[in-house]
């Protein structure tokens, strides 16, 4: 089953741009509930996820002041989330979802589209399983 079914668009999705103020970044964290949220650059190509993880070791491990002066871009990200393209299967998402909340979909340029949710593959995994 092709994952364009279940993607949650761009427009429908928290994201941050790689060149966002850090302190703008973690409030806007905060504010949506999340606990990782999409990176994407001025372009629109998807560059990574941040973790609220992430900030808290760069908050650990710099001066206050140095805040006002990082960008989201900057900051060292522990964890590389991998990204699916359009094109593929749900099937291909079981993995993915054992490890991420959300699977980032970009399209063959790189292009950030959306996310697939670990609830989404569940409930088609969940549904799957009563079929047989």
């Amino acid at each position: 089953m092709n994952i364009s079914f279940f993607l949650k668009p761009k427009l429908e999705v928290s994201y941050l741009l790689d060149d966002c103020p850090v302190r703008q970044a973690l409030d806007d964290m905060l504010k949506s509930g999340f606990t990782a949220i999409p990176v994407i650059g001025r372009s629109g190509k998807y560059v990574g996820t941040i973790t609220e993880g992430d900030f808290l070791r760069l908050l650990l491990s710099v001066k206050p002041e140095e805040l006002d002066r990082m960008t989201v871009g900057q900051v060292e990200r522990r964890v590389q989330h991998r990204s699916v393209s359009i094109d593929a299967h749900m099937e291909d998402m079981v993995d993915l979802v054992a490890v991420q909340n959300f699977v980032p979909v970009t399209d063959g340029r790189g292009m950030f589209c959306g996310i697939i949710t670990r609830r989404d593959v569940i409930n088609l995994l969940r549904g799957s399983s009563r079929k047989a």
